[in-house]
C-alpha cells in the first residue's frame, strides 16, 4: 500500500475512533469500547498492523487531552493494552486461515485483558497508590467483552464489505 493510501485510510479510521469517544462518551465503555476495539480491528484487516498500531496509540492520549478519560497514568496502560491487542490479532491471523481470525480475535482479547487487569493492579499503583475501584472494576472482564465484541463486529463488516467490492 502507498505511503498515501496508508496515511489516508489511517487517517479515516482515527478520526471514526475518536468521534465514537466523543460522540458516544455519554454511553461510555458498554457502546465506546466495542466501537474503538472494532475500528483497530478493522484497521488490521483493512491497512495493516502499523494502521492499528497507530490507532490504538493515538486514541488513549486524544481520549486524555479532551477530557474523556482523566487519568494519565492509564495512557500508556491503555496504549500497550492497545498494541498487544492489535498485534497478537495480526500475528495470529497471519498464520491461520481466514476462519482463524475469530481464533486471533479470541486469543488478542483475552491476552488485552489480562494485561490491562494485571496492569490496573499492579503497576498503576506506582502512580495512583489508592487506584479507585472503578478503575478497577472498568479495566477487568468488561474489556474482554468490548474486545470481542468489537472484534466480531469488524470481522463480520471486512467480510461484507470485501465481498461487495
Amino acid at each position: 500500500m502507498t505511503s498515501t493510501s496508508y496515511i489516508a485510510r489511517t487517517g479515516i479510521l482515527l478520526a471514526l475512533a475518536v468521534i465514537f469517544q466523543v460522540g458516544f462518551r455519554s454511553f461510555a465503555q458498554p457502546l465506546v469500547g466495542p466501537l474503538v476495539n472494532m475500528t483497530l480491528i478493522i484497521s488490521v484487516l483493512s491497512v495493516g498492523v502499523a494502521s492499528g498500531l497507530t490507532i490504538g496509540c493515538f486514541t488513549p492520549l486524544i481520549a486524555f487531552f479532551m477530557g474523556i478519560m482523566p487519568l494519565f497514568p492509564l495512557v500508556p496502560i491503555i496504549m500497550a493494552g492497545n498494541a498487544i491487542f492489535v498485534s497478537a490479532f495480526a500475528f495470529i491471523r497471519d498464520r491461520t486461515s481466514d476462519s482463524g481470525e475469530y481464533l486471533a480475535l479470541v486469543a488478542a482479547a483475552l491476552l488485552k485483558f489480562a494485561f490491562l487487569a494485571i496492569s490496573v493492579r499492579k503497576l498503576l499503583v506506582i502512580f495512583i497508590p489508592k487506584v479507585p475501584q472503578s478503575i478497577v472494576a472498568a479495566f477487568s472482564i468488561p474489556q474482554l467483552y468490548t474486545a470481542l465484541a468489537g472484534g466480531i463486529i469488524a470481522i463480520v463488516l471486512h467480510k461484507i464489505i470485501k465481498n461487495n467490492y
